[in-house]
């Protein structure tokens, strides 16, 4: 019944338009709930009083909760789950399945208030994923009331990641990463683990197929403070899905497509009985953290008769403009030196480029490298080179 190849090629059928932006605020999320006039419940309120809704699906004894945008920056979650209550609405032998077997609730954004000026954190500043035992956030109360009351079996923690990340040792970037969280500092595995390995490794199988070597998993050392770490230790699998990068794919949008076919990959997994295995779970690579956005190699740098040879590093914050209401992508120089242990998402050979400027004791980075950051141009997100 399931087959990725046929589901990647129909994906354009379910996929939701008119949300093809990284940024998605509050605003925007209540403008898909008009265009799609999709029934919500609201569960609770943010600290500075923006709704948190709950949408639900499906009739069967299994539970499950999926939410998104506990870091309100990060939105490719959010984006890939309206892919997939599309394709529930499409009711196709798939689709039928699941939802007769499965009972699913999705939360579309935790954190409304950092989603609305991009930011991790929430109004007072709190990262809700590292606030579990301190229970100080509004809304880390609105996840937990709804988790005690929805005798739920699976849970689905759907998060984004930066564009730092490859794959193990090789040069493909982590477009999407996953992780059963620990219960315990020995890292230990129970049958909870187990579970969430073997959901893990179901997905990871069928995605091989569509982005070979493009999935990464996270080590699994323990945070006592997480929710993942914790909602394990409570007796809950929960995955850790990370939406990571695909290249030329600055608004994730790729990246978003591979997450919703990851998370109903994940669904279809959890229609079987029989416990799934997690015999290759560990095989997955681990994250490296060998890419730049940018590296501008061979750049040559005077002052006095004197020169140096260097590459720059340079990342992309995506950076809230409040007088605009807009999110700007600004690039930033990160490391200078040899960088021969960096990978680029795009690379330029200055090709010995000569940056002669005044030199006051030390330069900032940002001086450096001024005279090259004004050639590149981002168009849409995209990469100009």
């Amino acid at each position: 019944m399931f087959e990725i190849h046929q589901l990647e090629k129909e994906y354009s059928t379910f996929r939701q338009e008119e949300f093809d932006s990284k940024w998605l605020n509050f605003e925007e999320l209540n403008r898909y709930f008009f265009l799609k006039s999709t029934q919500k419940e609201q569960i609770g309120t943010s600290f500075l009083g923006n709704p948190i809704y709950k949408l639900s699906f499906g009739s069967g004894e299994k539970r499950l909760l999926i939410w998104s945008q506990m870091h309100g920056n990060e939105s490719s979650g959010t984006r890939a789950m309206f892919d997939v209550i599309n394709f529930f609405e499409q009711k196709s032998e798939l689709a039928q399945a699941i939802l007769s077997n499965l009972t699913i609730d999705f939360i579309p954004m935790l954190n409304p208030d950092g989603a609305n000026v991009n930011t991790r954190r929430n109004a007072v500043g709190i990262d809700i994923n590292r606030d579990f035992l301190a229970k100080e956030s509004t809304e880390i109360h609105v996840l937990l009331n709804q988790i005690e009351k929805g005798s739920y079996q699976t849970l689905f923690n759907l998060h984004d990641q930066r564009t730092i990340f490859n794959v193990g040792q090789t040069a493909k970037p982590a477009t999407l990463s996953f992780l059963a969280p620990s219960y315990n500092v020995e890292e230990d595995v129970n049958e909870v683990r187990e579970k969430t390995m073997g959901i893990i490794q179901a997905m990871n199988t069928e995605l091989q197929k569509i982005i070979p070597g493009q999935v990464g998993r996270y080590t699994s050392e323990f945070y006592p403070m997480s929710t993942g770490d914790n909602f394990t230790k409570m007796g809950y699998p929960c995955v850790l899905f990370e939406a990571g990068h695909f290249p030329d794919d600055y608004q994730r949008n790729e990246t978003r497509k591979y997450n919703a076919l990851a998370i109903i990959a994940g669904l279809n997994a959890l229609l079987a009985n029989e416990n799934l295995p997690f015999d290759t779970y560990t095989s997955i690579p681990q994250n490296g953290q060998k890419y730049l956005d940018i590296i501008l190699r061979q750049v040559q740098i005077k002052n006095e008769g004197k020169s140096s040879v260097v590459d720059l590093g340079i990342y992309f914050e995506d950076c809230y403009n409040e007088e605009k209401n807009s999110v700007e992508q600004h690039a930033k120089i990160t490391e200078i030196g040899d960088l021969r242990k960096f990978i680029g998402h795009l690379e330029i050979d200055a090709e010995n480029q000569v940056y002669q400027g005044e030199f006051k004791n030390y330069p900032s980075l940002d001086q450096i490298a001024t005279f090259m950051v004004g050639t590149i141009k981002l168009e849409n997100g995209q990469l100009i080179n």
